[in-house]
């Protein structure tokens, strides 16, 4: 059976739309290759419009280098020389100046930059003068033979050896020996002092070498003082170092020089070797002459006031320090028919403020007296390097004779407080902790 189709409106508008596509498409495909094609030719303008430009520009550039190159060949010429505007007056020219002058008098415009001769000259050499050999066995030359020697001084040039040191003219020494001098200008009021050289300081335990330095002290202020540099792992240093101190000429004979050698070790502490006093008074100091001293174990002269025996334990764990009033000798300005007795007041102080004050019991007056009290003090709370102990002998005269007065005093702390033998003894109760390390302490009016 055959089947009846009708035809409608809509159909009627499709089949227009067919007729004008391409056979097997439809209607959205013809649509896209319109907008395709659009693209395609944007592109191809703008590909076109790009290399132009490039042509252009390259183009430019090969002109401009063109340019370049004749500026740069025509630079001799004035005429197009665009560095600077042409003088309206010429400028002088100077005649040439010639490297060497000319061979032949009428060539004027000839020049001759070299000149060869056609022989070589004659030189005459002085005899080659040619050391012997002063021992055809061994092949060595003796340079230091008098007949090899012109104008030289081989002693000058010889090592010193032991045989050229004086120290074989002294008898040895248990401590050291010291060599320096001392020269005084009254001109400018300056005392020069040179530390020549230090010998025969005995080693340390174990047989090892000592790194040694020397402070000289301007006594009786112990403040007034200078260091030596240390030398390394040696029993005889040499220093040559000179010092000067600022001192008037009225008090230059009330003063006392003191060299105090000391060792360093491996934990940075000091350990005295020895002393060596000079009283000024005792000394031509106009004449500059060398002086040796033996070293001595004691830092002191015997103290016209005397001293006093201290200890001294630090208490880390408990932040105590303990201090010990041993006994005191050499109290010889004691007036006996006017003091009744004797004490020992330790005062502790922070910075330079009191904080505790302890004192030992009266004791009979003597010129060596005993004490043997103990007293502890806390350092919580403040620094260890503020802390310093002022230790003085109290006298107490008669009733009516007044209050208690100081006969002398001792202070004992960081190197802020305390100078000498003061500063050493606290440098070793930091460093021996729960340990008592003792010392003998001068006593003195003005601390």
């Amino acid at each position: 059976m055959g089947t009846i189709r009708t035809a409608s409106k809509s159909d009627g508008m499709a089949a227009d739309t067919a007729a004008t596509s391409l056979p097997g498409t439809g209607p959205g495909v013809l649509l896209t290759g319109e907008i395709l094609g659009i693209v395609i030719g944007s592109l191809s303008g703008v590909l076109v419009l790009v290399a132009v430009v490039v042509v252009v520009v390259i183009y430019r550039k090969h002109q401009r280098r063109k340019a370049w190159n004749f500026e740069y060949y025509d630079l001799d010429d004035e005429s197009t020389s665009k560095s600077a505007p042409i003088s309206r007056s010429a400028s002088p020219k100077f005649p040439k100046r010639k490297s060497c002058p000319d061979i032949h008098a009428d060539a004027r415009n000839v020049m001759v930059r070299s000149a060869t001769s056609a022989c070589v000259p004659d030189f005459i050499l002085p005899p080659e003068r040619i050391q012997p050999y002063s021992d055809h066995e061994s092949g060595q030359i003796n340079f230091l033979s008098p007949e090899n020697c012109v104008g030289i001084r081989p002693d000058l040039y010889r090592p010193k050896s032991e045989s050229d040191d004086d120290s074989g003219v002294f008898p040895p020494s248990e401590h050291g020996r010291i060599w320096f001098t001392l020269v005084y200008d009254g001109a400018v009021e300056q005392l020069n002092v040179k530390l020549v050289k230090v010998k025969e300081l005995p080693g340390r335990r174990n047989g090892q070498l000592r790194d040694p330095f020397v402070r000289i002290f301007l006594l009786p202020d112990e403040r007034n003082s200078k260091t030596s540099k240390v030398k390394k792992k040696t029993l005889t240093p040499i220093y040559n170092e000179t010092f000067i101190f600022q001192l008037s000429a009225v008090d230059i004979d009330k003063c006392t020089l003191r060299f105090s050698v000391y060792d360093v070790d491996r934990r940075r502490l000091r350990h005295v070797l020895g002393h060596a006093f000079i009283p000024l008074c005792d000394i031509d100091k106009t004449k500059v002459t060398t002086m040796w001293r033996d070293l001595e174990p004691n830092s002191h002269i015997c103290n016209a006031l005397g001293d006093v025996h201290i200890g001294l334990c630090y208490l880390p764990s408990n932040d105590k320090i303990k201090v010990i009033i041993l006994n005191a000798r050499h109290l010889r300005h004691l007036d006996y028919d006017m003091i009744n007795g004797i004490y020992v007041k330790v005062q502790m102080n922070h910075a330079r403020r009191p904080y505790k004050s302890k004192k030992t019991m009266v004791r009979p007056t003597a010129e060596d007296p005993t004490f043997n009290e103990a007293f502890s003090f806390c350092t919580a709370g403040q620094p260890i390097e503020t802390c310093n102990f002022v230790v003085s002998i109290m006298v107490c005269p008669k009733k009516y004779l007044g209050q208690n007065e100081i006969y002398g005093k001792a202070i004992v702390g960081s190197f802020m407080y305390a100078r000498g033998e003061d500063l050493v003894h606290w440098q070793e109760m930091i460093s021996q902790p729960r340990s008592t390390v003792n010392k003998w302490h001068s006593l003195t009016n003005d601390i």
